[in-house]
């Protein structure tokens, strides 16, 4: 077996001790609770109120229940010195982070299935549909588990790395509504635009909500681009988090 594969099973063994991965059961137990409660309380129609609320409530609980379990098990790691027997061993510390984001990676799948298959017993939304935008949920998870690894081996201070990734995230989600702002005030701003919205995470392109819930045509090809900028954003992410580490004494 590899180093990588070696990194990522002690990382599977350690999480599955963290009574927080256990807590995956009531957070999706909440969640459909809580679409089945906005269908009966939202003032649209109680069918499309249950779809949307489903379809954002597990990708943001996904990414926060993720988020947290990155952050507590490095952090975990680093305090208890477990980090030491690993990095002192011969392996690289690229090896150490991709077999990291492997780990997490597996376990994120795992929830984005159990997700996909809530969605389609519930009826959310088309087959096809659905599943491309699972895929590129799964997409975005990766980029966040990337960044909650390259914040949380960064910062010396947990409540920071919560506070890193949620900004992370936030700023993910609002560079599209920013671009559109300042593109309405002055089309002038439009190549700067540009360059803002791919330089910064755009998480807004892992979705395909609107065609889930409008029953609108998806192609396959809709993923490629997603895919790309994902390829690009974890690269760019690998690259800080090896130079940081690389001298880093823990």
């Amino acid at each position: 077996m590899g180093k990588i594969g070696i990194v990522s099973i002690y990382t599977l063994q350690e999480v599955r001790r963290d009574r927080l991965f256990w807590g995956f059961v009531p957070l999706m137990l909440f969640v459909i609770a809580l679409s089945f409660f906005m269908r009966e309380t939202s003032i649209v129609a109680g069918v499309e109120a249950f779809n949307r609320s489903y379809i954002a409530l597990t990708a943001l609980a996904t990414t926060v229940f993720m988020a947290l379990l990155v952050i507590s098990s490095m952090f975990r790691e680093i305090d208890s010195k477990a980090i030491y027997m690993v990095i002192t061993k011969p392996l690289a510390r690229h090896e150490y982070v991709i077999g990291k984001l492997l780990a997490f990676s597996l376990i994120s799948l795992g929830i984005i299935i159990i997700s996909l298959a809530g969605a389609l017993v519930l009826r959310v939304g088309p087959v096809k549909a659905l599943a491309v935008h699972y895929i590129l949920c799964m997409f975005e998870q990766i980029v966040m588990i990337m960044a909650a690894l390259a914040i949380a081996l960064g910062l010396r201070s947990l409540p920071s790395a919560i506070l890193g990734v949620a900004g992370f995230y936030i700023i993910g989600h609002s560079t599209k509504k920013l671009v559109d702002i300042a593109v309405n005030m002055s089309s002038a701003w439009v190549p700067a635009l540009k360059v803002f919205y791919y330089l910064f995470p755009s998480l807004g392109l892992f979705s395909a909500q609107a065609a889930v819930l409008e029953q609108g045509t998806v192609s396959w090809t809709d993923i490629l681009f997603p895919a790309g900028y994902a390829a690009l954003y974890l690269a760019i992410l690998f690259l800080i988090i090896v130079i940081d580490i690389r001298k880093r004494d823990f």
